[in-house]
């Protein structure tokens, strides 16, 4: 019969504790994901009011004087190609500057024909019938003047250039006008938007033309924001917001009409960059960290954070990109915990 000794025995003892223990250790339920790169954009959100561009906007004035006689739109009103919107009587001067001009003209060509007649029965010279020719092209020129002016008109009626709107309207029925005074602007509706969005004094000194941005009705569910450029940047305050406006164009303007509010995401730079969702971002006093799983174990890292978005958090660090982070799970998980592949979900 063999014999085993005390101290043998507590070897063995020991040994099977210690497999026992191994086999029994406690393990974790996680789910993972791969680590992955994408663009990542620094962005701020500020937020202001559609309005038409200066470049989209025509004056609709006269180049003579009158008087409105019928004024059929009002501002903001939507107008087609073609739609009437202001006719004006002529002013009395002004007709009488056109009948004096035909009058001028009249005379003109009674005079040159009496100096060819003259000239033909030689009691005139060439000189004088050279400049009753003069005076007739001269009496042409100031007729034709006249009929561009529109004072061969007893009215005279502006109409839409192009389908829009009247964004301004600066005069009233009965008004006298004087020559080349503006009555309204009529801006485009198919382009040249722009938004107005104040910004902070921080974010302005970050904000340079050119940059793009996202457009976004506040009071719409549109599914994609719309594209724009930040067109300038005000170099005052605005008294009235306390904030430094921005003026961004609108790229593409469908479904915007002047007055709506906006949310503009301007984009400051972009970059490649790693990324984990948010939830695989732990923090204690010791800063930011992440656990990844190697030989089914939790390694913990830690981990300085870049951009966060709602879905996902850009990292830096001594990361390995080969593999795996703690997605869920990792708030049980301390460093160099067994780890175990969380159960598919039963159907």
């Amino acid at each position: 019969m063999r014999v085993i000794r005390p101290g043998a025995a507590i070897g063995i003892a020991l040994i099977a504790s210690m497999a026992f223990g191994a086999a029994d250790a406690p393990s974790v339920e996680v789910e993972t994901m791969a680590l992955r790169q994408q663009e990542l954009r620094d962005m701020i959100t500020v937020y202001g009011t559609v309005a038409a561009s200066e470049e989209s906007m025509i004056a609709i004035s006269f180049p003579h004087s009158g008087q409105i006689a019928a004024l059929p739109v009002r501002a903001g009103e939507q107008v087609r190609t073609g739609d009437a919107l202001v006719t004006i009587t002529a002013d009395p001067a002004a007709l009488q500057s056109y009948q004096n001009a035909v009058a001028g003209m009249n005379f003109a060509k009674q005079e040159l024909a009496r100096q060819q007649t003259l000239r033909a029965q030689r009691l005139a010279t060439n000189a004088q019938v050279a400049a009753a020719e003069k005076a007739v092209a001269d009496a042409s020129v100031a007729l034709e003047t006249e009929r561009k002016l529109g004072n061969d008109q007893d009215t005279k009626t502006a109409t839409a250039p192009f389908d829009g709107y009247v964004a301004q309207l600066t005069a009233a029925p009965g008004d006298r006008l004087q020559p080349n005074v503006a009555i309204m602007k009529l801006a485009r509706t198919d382009h040249g938007l722009r938004v107005t969005a104040g910004l902070k004094p921080d974010d302005a000194a970050r904000v340079a033309p050119g940059m793009t941005a996202e457009i976004s009705p506040i009071m719409s569910r549109a599914a994609q924001p719309m594209a724009g450029t930040v067109r300038q940047i005000s170099g005052t305050v605005n008294p009235a917001t306390r904030l430094i406006d921005a003026w961004i164009d609108v790229t593409r303007s469908a479904g915007l009409v002047p007055g709506t509010s906006v949310a503009v995401a301007i984009v400051l730079s972009k970059h490649r960059g790693w990324v984990v969702p948010r939830n695989a971002v732990l923090r204690d006093d010791q800063g930011s960290y992440i656990f990844q799983v190697a030989d089914d174990r939790a390694r913990r890292v830690d981990v300085q954070t870049g951009i966060e978005t709602d879905q996902v958090t850009e990292i830096s660090g001594n990361f390995d990109s080969s593999l795996v982070v703690v997605v869920a799970g990792n708030y049980e998980l301390r460093d160099g915990m067994a780890v175990r592949p969380a159960a598919p979900a039963r159907r």
